[in-house]
């Protein structure tokens, strides 16, 4: 195995159960990251003591972070984000876990593409750990520009990849939909997303509607309409763009409402 310029963030909040499957997943990588970064964000649990265990036998160079106040998941990836040195960084959350060729296939991807600031890959809502070979000669892509991103969110964060040294941060004082915030204002700045076509990483929870965060619907609401809000005064949408975008935001979050709480509609 051979080891490339990437850093992978993985914040941490009582994540005690699911911590080491996550770390495994990337120990198992076809294509090795140059390092894992975990920010522990103010735990109950043991997962700070997980963590610097793993790290003491990890064959991959590892760091932990201890938060001294719990600041949120985006808080505690800007903070590993700041602190890594290599050309790449990819996200993932500590419940979730990733195809042994995630990292192989999109540090490919992003080096065929050197413009571009960002990317994101296919995931399925599983907590299963088998995966079938992939055949990257049959994986394709494609480029994802702003004006999609405001109709929805297209990248699920433990799929991301991007260029280390971009400025865009999450905004730490957003727990809800601080992701889709930045993966806007990126787009806007550096141009299109480019995607993978293959699903390279299983999330635990699903978009919405399932535990912790993705199950408080009205709070991720209006956390997407105040992220329109901000891009809107950095002057990126026009008024009319913003009103549209919230009257649409409005209807899609009925929509979950029903799916959630009525009658399955999702799947």
């Amino acid at each position: 195995m051979t080891n490339a310029s990437i850093t992978v963030v993985i914040p941490a909040h009582n994540a005690a159960q699911t911590l080491l499957r996550a770390l495994q997943s990337v120990a198992q990588q076809t294509l090795q990251p140059a390092e894992i970064i975990v920010a522990n964000d103010v735990s109950t649990d043991n997962t700070l003591q997980l963590a610097k265990e793993y790290a003491a036998t990890s064959a991959i160079p590892m760091r932990v972070l201890d938060m001294l106040s719990n600041v949120g998941p985006g808080g505690t990836r800007n903070a590993a984000w700041n602190v890594a040195s290599t050309e790449f960084v990819a996200f993932l959350d500590a419940d979730d876990q990733w195809h042994p060729q995630k990292l192989q296939l999109q540090h490919e991807a992003m080096l065929q593409y050197p413009n571009t600031a960002m990317s994101c890959h296919a995931h399925n809502f599983s907590t299963s750990t088998p995966w079938r070979t992939l055949d990257s000669t049959k994986t394709t892509t494609s480029l994802v520009p702003f004006s999609k991103f405001l109709l929805r969110n297209r990248c699920s964060t433990p799929s991301v990849m991007l260029r280390r040294n971009i400025t865009q941060r999450f905004q730490a004082e957003k727990h809800f939909a601080e992701d889709y915030l930045l993966w806007m204002q990126i787009t806007h700045q550096h141009g299109p997303a480019l995607y993978i076509n293959a699903s390279l990483a299983h999330c635990s929870n699903p978009g919405y509607g399932g535990q912790g965060q993705s199950g408080r619907l009205w709070q991720m609401e209006r956390s997407e309409l105040q992220g329109f809000r901000v891009i809107h005064s950095e002057g990126a949408i026009s008024v009319f763009t913003l009103v549209a975008l919230s009257v649409w935001s409005l209807f899609k979050f009925g929509i979950r409402v029903i799916d959630s709480k009525v009658v399955r509609i999702r799947r």
